[in-house]
């Protein structure tokens, strides 16, 4: 497989990879990283919590960029504008290399990683958000939301106040940078849906 093959595979099923690395991660945290530095397991923890989200809103069921366009921003197109290249680029980006990259940090140092766990709150309550916006029950990662990203970012979180690695719940920076990160999509997503606007009112 020629570099160019790969990257359009990755491309294709980098949500179905994904879930695939988030079982290892899993396995690899519980077994090594929990025993040894409960802080560190809990900050990397947020990363494979976060594939299996991926994995509910891009593969079973499926469907979040079409509920975004169509149900969210009101486009008859499922593709626009948020479309397959927007969708990979800011996945990797964002939770295949930055989430990791700050829990690796924060090997070195707790304070690296501590807006993690906000970050998967935020995540969470964003899809209840999206649900309630849209009128509808269900929306692709809305169960992952409500049995995971909530519940142990809530946990992780009152964790570390408990530890005094946080001096409370919300009044600190890692709430804001947890709550920013998390707004990357939508912002980004409202930039593109104006952009397409414009794009379809220059035809």
């Amino acid at each position: 497989m020629t570099l160019k093959e790969y990257y359009a595979w990755f491309k294709r099923d980098w949500a179905k990879a994904g879930l695939l690395i988030s079982i290892f991660l899993f396995a690899f945290l519980f077994f090594i990283v929990k025993d040894t530095d409960f802080v560190l397991f809990l900050l990397l923890l947020q990363t494979p919590l976060y594939m299996l989200h991926e994995a509910e809103e891009y593969i079973f069921p499926g469907g979040f960029g079409k509920f975004f366009n169509m149900d969210i921003m009101k486009f008859d197109t499922p593709d626009k504008p948020l479309d397959e290249d927007f969708i990979f680029s800011i996945n990797i980006i964002l939770i295949w290399i930055i989430l990791p990259f700050f829990g690796l940090l924060a090997a070195k140092d707790y304070v690296y990683g501590l807006w993690l766990p906000y970050f998967s709150f935020f995540a969470g309550v964003s899809h209840i958000a999206l649900g309630i916006k849209a009128r509808k029950r269900y929306n692709a990662g809305l169960v992952v939301s409500l049995l995971l990203n909530i519940p142990v970012g809530v946990w992780s979180v009152l964790y570390l106040i408990n530890q005094g690695l946080l001096p409370n719940l919300i009044l600190n920076p890692h709430f804001f940078l947890g709550l920013g990160f998390n707004l990357a999509l939508p912002v980004i997503g409202v930039m593109k849906y104006k952009k397409h606007l414009r794009e379809l009112a220059a035809t």
